[in-house]
């Protein structure tokens, strides 16, 4: 019951406050850019995989 009253409360507060909205708003889109894959280069699953490639060469 408190989640629900806490995210209520959160989500009254994003709605009503222009500058928390902004924010919100660019996080949302630079999480976007994170993880959507760029016109040239590799998707963020290939970095990561490439990443844990590495780390297992290392070892061997």
């Amino acid at each position: 019951m408190v989640k629900i009253l806490i995210g209520v409360g959160l989500g009254f507060l994003l709605f009503t406050n222009p500058e928390a909205r902004q924010i919100t708003g660019d996080l949302l889109r630079s999480a976007g850019d994170a993880i959507a894959p760029a016109k040239e280069g590799k998707t963020i699953q290939n970095r990561m995989q490439d990443a844990v490639l590495e780390k297992v060469q290392e070892k061997i």
